[in-house]
């Protein structure tokens, strides 16, 4: 061996060593950086939202974003869902039908979304409930979604009463109810009029509007309709003709109806699955940090609802090694989850087994008023 081979080989074995050497010190830097190395960073996997950011309803979207965003934070700081990092998409439908169902395409054609909370309204739902049903996401919203809808639909769940449930039960009280005189008129207009008039029907109360010009008469009136509708016939009521009791669905007391119609709005029985308690401390706590106020029932079981599909990806993940949009679908009806709200499993149509139904009135401003 030559001279400059003995050399070249010293210099090989001495910058070999020196890379020895100096690893640790490597490693040490990159940590103190932040870097890992790619095993180490979570696999992640999305979930979208749909609901309203701006306009008449932009309180409803924050109170449930944020309940949704509480949900992913404990997650992910608890290692996250079966070893995946969970992240949020959360698009603004402003409370419009055809927002909802444009936000629903868009969340489609993002292969990493594999599941939906909301819409959370029912023309919201009913208009998204084709695109995201095309695109095989499960969706679980937390408000009243129309029978039909969830009926029709193999992806769609609802953390809330049937129709059929809760309209019997607003026209049950308002049978029974003094002032009523055992009879119901139904206001035609609105999503949840054909299930107050279905209602009465099976129950033998219906009665009919006069042809004629309306006389002074003691039957309970049922709304049918959205917020904005109810604000608009409240007011318009002449109290002196309509002497029984108003009855309204599970839309008819929104925060709208009561700035909007005022103390028109007052006594107002209306019929809904939200559940008024204290909430645990941890929640009440971990939401006041995102939101600077305290959670309402709608916030509480959003937070549920989020808690729902995110064990059933955990349930995916674990049964099939990653999550699929219909791995997810097949889960969520696995999926059995105890929280704030009671338990949730689903019965084959995607409603909540045994949901609760509760009748509160409107007094003095408040929505959840107590029923006599």
């Amino acid at each position: 061996m030559d001279a400059r081979a003995r050399l070249a080989g010293k210099a090989l074995v001495g910058f070999t060593e020196g890379l020895i050497h100096m690893l640790p010190a490597l490693l040490l830097s990159l940590s103190l950086l932040g870097c890992t190395l790619p095993r180490s960073t979570p696999p992640i996997v999305k979930i979208g939202m749909i609901a309203p950011f701006e306009g008449l309803y932009r309180p409803d979207g924050y109170a449930a974003l944020y309940a949704v965003k509480l949900a992913l934070r404990e997650r992910n700081a608890a290692g996250g869902v079966a070893g995946y990092g969970v992240m949020l998409v959360a698009l603004n439908d402003d409370g419009d039908p055809k927002e909802a169902a444009l936000q629903a395409r868009k969340l489609a054609v993002d292969p990493d979304v594999v599941g939906v909370i909301g819409p959370l309204s029912r023309s919201t739902a009913a208009a998204a409930a084709p695109a995201l049903a095309e695109a095989g996401l499960a969706w679980i919203a937390p408000v009243s979604v129309p029978d039909e809808v969830v009926r029709e639909y193999a992806n769609a769940f609802r953390l809330f009463a049937s129709d059929q449930t809760l309209a019997e039960a607003v026209v049950r009280w308002a049978m029974t109810t003094p002032g009523g005189n055992g009879r119901v008129r139904v206001v035609e207009d609105g999503p949840f009029a054909a299930p107050l008039r279905a209602a009465a029907e099976r129950l033998g109360v219906l009665e009919l509007a006069p042809q004629d010009e309306p006389t002074p008469t003691r039957v309970a009136l049922a709304l049918g309709g959205d917020p904005e509708q109810v604000a608009e016939i409240l007011p318009s009521l002449d109290r002196t003709v309509y002497q029984g009791p108003i009855i309204g669905g599970p839309e008819a007391a929104h925060m709208v109806v009561l700035q909007r119609a005022g103390p028109a709005a007052m006594g107002l029985v209306w019929v809904t699955s939200l559940r008024v308690v204290v909430w645990p401390d941890a929640f009440v706590h971990g939401y006041r940090e995102l939101a600077s106020g305290p959670p309402g029932p709608e916030a509480a079981l959003a937070y549920d609802a989020a808690n729902v599909l995110l064990d059933a990806i955990a349930w995916d993940i674990r049964q099939n090694g990653s999550p699929t949009r219909a791995g997810v679908m097949a889960a969520v009806n696995a999926t059995h989850w105890d929280g704030l709200n009671g338990s949730f499993a689903f019965d084959v149509d995607g409603s909540w087994i045994r949901a609760p139904v509760y009748l509160y009135q409107v007094i003095g401003g408040e929505r959840f008023g107590p029923v006599p």
